[in-house]
């Protein structure tokens, strides 16, 4: 038999807690048109989104997962719009992935999703204890990669 909430080991209840939030977000964008995008590709666009551009190489790191299968996750998003791939004059070779502007849309809606979840969060834990509970979620995480201005958003390994 499953274990209940209360059984469950503090971070496998954070772990079904982001899973809930983010199957809620990914929901949101279905209904705004974006049924298409999964998780990876959210961590994907975080990327080429700051760097303004990136490489299938730098991409791959950034997901930690082979150049071949960061390729698939590229061919996808290009296949439905979502990025272009553009060559870099010093290195015919090498290409950099651009957001498009579905892509952008898609960004800002998702953004739109995260505030709202935490919103609704908040309704659930109200003001204070939200406070309370991103005080300590950023000291845990914190204490594991540091607690500067750039954090390294993407999928666990």
């Amino acid at each position: 038999m499953p274990p209940t909430l209360a059984q469950l080991p503090l971070p496998a209840l954070l772990s079904l807690a982001t899973r809930v939030v983010t199957e809620a977000v990914h929901a949101g964008l279905a209904a705004a048109g974006f049924a298409d995008i999964r998780p990876a590709h959210g961590y994907a666009f975080s990327l080429i989104a700051v760097r303004r551009g990136a490489t299938g190489v730098e991409i791959a790191a950034h997901l930690g997962m082979t150049k071949q299968s960061a390729k698939v996750i590229i061919d996808q998003l290009e296949a439905a719009g979502y990025v272009t791939r553009e060559r870099i004059e010093r290195d015919r070779r090498a290409r950099v992935v651009q957001l498009t502007d579905r892509a952008w849309a898609c960004i800002e809606i998702g953004t739109r999703l995260w505030a709202a979840a935490e919103a609704d969060i908040e309704a659930v834990l109200g003001t204070a204890a939200l406070s309370t509970t991103r005080h300590t979620l950023e000291q845990l995480v914190g204490t594991h990669i540091g607690s500067g201005d750039a954090v390294p958003l993407r999928p666990p390994r």
